[in-house]
């Protein structure tokens, strides 16, 4: 779905994302996990677009990503970030259907859709008339998940998407989020620092530190097959009950 070929980035003199060459296969939910500053937000607004390379190329669904193409491969991608993102001063309903308005769809077809996310991703429906700051952080962060597929993207990308919750509501949305992802058959990149997080979405998971990866594949390889000491300090970290 997406491929790194020698990537690179910098903010100043500090170079966040050092050469990268990976692939994001088609139908999988990768995980990108490490400490603040390892990189692995910088990676994924790469793939989404939000900021260029410095060097090297990114491809979106085999096609180099360039300015002139972006506004449209961005239509396939959902993009969710931490508390949903939302506008404030609209309502669920018109957050959720903001770009399919945009995009000349009646509000037939809109409401139509919306009815058929709220119910996938179990939002009540009296929430759909109310602003943000009257909807819980587990209802907002479902209408940006909702948005997110409005336009039935093939890939979904979350940055951190639920950092900023409750254990108890950010136990039922990853239930939910992930049968959601399994359902329509998504691609899925998420971005996270909870190991507990990355084995239960993730396929595979990339670890990054100081702006490269250090190792990939599962979490259990990971655990039990540390690439060096910096994975083993970061698993322990996490206290995991099975890490002896």
């Amino acid at each position: 779905m997406f491929s790194l070929d020698s990537v690179s980035k910098s903010f100043g003199d500090v170079q966040v994302l050092k050469p990268t060459s990976v692939e994001f296969p088609v139908g999988k939910s990768t995980v990108l996990i490490g400490p603040s500053g390892c990189g692995k937000s910088t990676m994924l607004r790469l793939l989404v677009g939000l900021i260029q390379p410095d060097s090297g190329t990114v491809r979106f669904d085999s096609e180099v990503m360039t300015p002139d193409k972006l506004m449209t491969m961005r239509r396939r991608m959902g993009y969710v970030i931490q508390d949903g993102g939302l506008f404030p001063h609209l309502t669920a309903f018109e957050n959720i259907s903001l770009m399919a308005m945009h995009l000349g769809w009646g509000m037939d077809e809109r409401t139509k859709r919306v009815e058929q996310l709220a119910e996938l991703t179990r939002l009540p429906s009296a929430a759909l008339k109310r602003y943000p700051a009257q909807m819980s952080g587990g209802q907002r962060q479902r209408v940006g998940i909702m948005r997110a597929l409005m336009l039935d993207p093939p890939v979904l990308l979350f940055d951190e998407p639920m950092g900023a919750l409750d254990p108890l509501v950010r136990f039922d949305l990853q239930e939910d989020l992930l049968k959601i992802i399994r359902t329509l058959g998504k691609t899925s990149i998420m971005v996270t620092h909870d190991m507990g997080e990355a084995g239960f979405f993730g396929d595979q998971v990339m670890m990054l530190s100081e702006g490269q990866i250090v190792q990939q594949g599962t979490l259990e390889s990971l655990i039990h097959q540390p690439a060096n000491e910096y994975v083993t300090r970061f698993i322990h970290a996490q206290r995991i009950p099975h890490v002896g």
